[in-house]
């Protein structure tokens, strides 16, 4: 399968990349700053490098909304989202897996503290971004939903938390421990580089229809602590369903629809 691959220089787009190949797929790396460069908010460029491909996967952004101005977070996000699905409707792709958010659900970078009406969180919960980054990616997913009702096409929009590696999870944890209100707002929820990579890989094949909002983090917190001591202090009252795990995402639509699950878990590095 011809894949391309945006955003395929950052820390998510290196790793799908990778995996990929290593899959036997043909993968056409494009990206800002390496690879076969592309302006994604230039439909004509987009149009250029997703010619004869199969499917995209779509991982260009700015991905967090600090150090930018929140106009241009929530203009580079939309407008790069809405050209590559353009893109791919009108040259026939059929299959798009974009990066959608957990900020999308509104509390990650909140202006205003507000709370989830229940507890684990889920795909049914309402989307009620208040910041610009959150906004983009929930309108992000409405542009997908879009393209499959206009194309019959598949859209996956990947519902991801804070991702880590090696490298920047030992950060993480010195962070949020120190601090958990630092997390507290992200449900002290997490996911590896490398669980992100064969989500990417299993959406590209999988037998499924339409658009799908698809949650993925790790089945436990980044904490210590256990998670009702946490919700106790932090979200006391919120209703909490029960859980099959430690972490307050629950990935049951993940495990169900693709027959994977999370295998990183700080606990086992």
């Amino acid at each position: 399968m011809r894949v391309v691959v945006t955003g395929a220089a950052g820390k998510v787009g290196s790793v799908v990349v990778r995996r990929l190949v290593q899959c036997g797929h043909d993968v056409v790396a494009t990206d800002l700053k390496s690879g076969q460069r592309a302006d994604l908010c230039d439909l004509g460029q987009v149009f250029g490098v997703f010619a004869g491909a199969d499917a995209v996967v779509h991982l260009g952004a700015i991905p967090a909304p600090g150090g930018y101005p929140p106009e241009q977070v929530f203009a580079n996000n939309a407008i790069s989202q809405f050209n590559v699905f353009e893109a791919c409707a009108k040259l026939g792709i059929n299959r798009v897996i974009s990066a959608s958010s957990l900020s999308a659900y509104g509390y990650p970078f909140q202006h205003r503290w507000s709370e989830p009406l229940y507890f684990p969180l889920d795909e049914e919960h309402p989307l009620v971004p208040q910041d610009a980054y959150g906004l983009s990616k929930a309108i992000g997913e409405q542009v997908a939903a879009a393209y499959a009702r206009r194309t019959g096409g598949v859209a996956i929009s990947l519902r991801i938390s804070t991702v880590v590696d090696e490298e920047y999870l030992p950060r993480l944890v010195e962070i949020v421990r120190g601090k958990p209100e630092a997390g507290a707002s992200s449900l002290w929820s997490y996911i590896h580089v490398d669980d992100v990579a064969r989500f990417c890989e299993a959406a590209l094949t999988a037998p499924v229809e339409g658009h799908h909002a698809v949650l993925w983090t790790a089945a436990d917190t980044i904490m210590d602590r256990p998670t009702d001591e946490l919700l106790d202090e932090w979200y006391p009252s919120v209703p909490r369903r029960p859980r099959s795990d430690e972490s307050l995402v629950d990935c049951a639509r993940a495990r169900a629809m693709f027959g994977i699950a999370p295998n990183f878990s700080w606990r086992k590095a």
